[in-house]
């Protein structure tokens, strides 16, 4: 086995003798720091950590990287750390940490400093790498993380750095990355969004049975998050009864929030009915559409049309999966549809569309030349009177469109699905496509 090199014996005899340690700190180089560190958080070491901290030489340092799950022990010691830099005295070292980054990120900040240990005890030292400083304003110490707010949040790692927060609102900048949201009480979450730099969220997951009422009070912080580039919004629903006028003015307040968000590049829209008459109020620029679940049935197709037309230039992903789409949705959409070039993927699963709209479908997305992917639902033909997926009609009319196709480009990944319907309601027939691939299968 190969002996321990000096510097690691140093620091392991270093680890040995808290009080020494600690006292030692403002002599230690810089570079000793990073990989003291990890072996100090390892074993547990807390008053370490805290005077660690307290003399950080650098600008940022990334706690959540070293853990994947948060540790209130660790967290208080290190912001314990802070609070005596703030107090101290000024020194050398006073006022550098200014980013204490809690996510799961920031690994490669700890690999740099370990290979920089590792060379400087190499007989031939290689150019040391710096790790990222963090450019920003220097008035404030900024506190980067993601909050996953459940039903129940009494996350004691959240409560404690909230308050935290709180109590230093004029030293500290809280901001959250990413956001998920799925709590019914609109008054808990008040409360921490309150605490929020909603500015700083770059993207945002709510999944939740809200009504109006929590829906209204949610709206106005929506409208703040200015930097939001990914958006997902699952089960959110109209109470009813509600009045036609109440409907529309809630949708236009809603929706108008979401247009103003020039940054947001993904919507993923999963069962929320209540956006659908206003899609072509919602957004321009994206690159990545999921209307997964809306409904379009009974409503005129002109607002996802224009909405489409808004996003052609940029579009990358269109999910139409479930939208219960039929044949004059389609035609409507078409002509749009075969101006989206910068199209990758396109799933049209489990909607009814028939032969004669489906061979319009290929010969509309003829020119799209980026599809890697496109998912189609089985045509209307491929279905007895009861609803049942006849397997042999099936395949040969995915085969007779895939002759279309192929005749216009090149597909790289084509795929057909029936419903699960009739009295074969357990089972799907799935046909698939790739080049010099073909394979037809019942799914359960």
């Amino acid at each position: 086995m190969s002996p321990l090199r000096l510097l690691h014996l140093a620091q392991k005899s270093l680890l040995g003798h808290e009080a020494l340690t600690i006292l030692s700190l403002d002599q230690l180089p810089r570079e000793m720091f990073p990989s003291l560190f990890v072996e100090a958080f390892n074993r547990r070491l807390l008053s370490i950590l805290k005077a660690m901290v307290r003399v950080w030489p650098f600008e940022f340092l990334p706690l959540g990287a070293l853990t994947k799950w948060p540790q209130v022990d660790i967290l208080n010691a290190v912001l314990d750390g802070i609070d005596m830099k703030y107090d101290q005295i000024s020194d050398s070292r006073r006022g550098k940490l200014h980013v204490l980054d809690l996510r799961d990120a920031g690994v490669n900040f700890w690999n740099v400093w370990a290979e920089s240990m590792d060379d400087a005890c190499s007989p031939e030292p290689k150019l040391r790498r710096q790790p990222v400083e963090h450019k920003g304003p220097k008035s404030a110490l900024k506190v980067i993380t993601n909050i996953n707010l459940t039903e129940d949040t009494h996350d004691e790692f959240l409560t404690h750095l909230l308050q935290w927060v709180k109590e230093r609102a004029s030293l500290v900048h809280l901001c959250c990355h990413n956001l998920m949201i799925s709590p019914k009480n609109i008054h808990s979450l008040s409360k921490i969004l309150d605490s929020l730099e909603l500015g700083c969220i770059q993207g945002m997951q709510v999944d939740s049975d809200w009504q109006l009422s929590i829906l209204a009070k949610f709206a106005p912080y929506l409208g703040r998050m200015g930097s939001l580039h990914n958006l997902c919004l699952s089960y959110l629903w109209l109470p009813t009864p509600i009045t036609p006028e109440d409907k529309v003015e809630f949708n236009s307040h809603f929706s108008s929030k979401l247009a103003k968000m020039p940054h947001l590049r993904s919507l993923y829209m999963d069962s929320v009915d209540f956006l659908k008459d206003n899609l072509d109020q919602v957004l321009s620029e994206l690159k990545h559409l999921h209307l997964s679940g809306v409904k379009l049935t009974y409503i005129s197709p002109e607002p996802l049309k224009v909405l489409l037309e808004r996003v052609a230039a940029t579009l990358m992903t269109l999910d139409l999966m479930d939208c219960e789409i039929n044949d004059s949705h389609l035609s409507a959409i078409l002509p749009v549809l075969s101006q989206c070039y910068q199209l990758t993927t396109l799933s049209f699963f489990r909607n009814r569309i028939s032969m004669a709209m489906m061979q319009k479908l290929v010969e509309h997305t003829g020119n799209l030349s980026a599809l890697r992917v496109e998912r189609y639902p089985a045509p209307l033909e491929s279905y007895d009177p009861q609803g049942v997926a006849q397997q042999e009609r099936f395949v040969h009319l995915c085969r007779e469109l895939m002759g279309m196709l192929k005749r216009i480009r090149a597909p790289r990944k084509v795929m057909f699905r029936t419903h699960p319907c009739g009295n074969s309601a357990k089972w799907m027939v799935f046909y698939q496509y790739e080049p010099n691939f073909y394979k037809c299968y019942l799914l359960h």
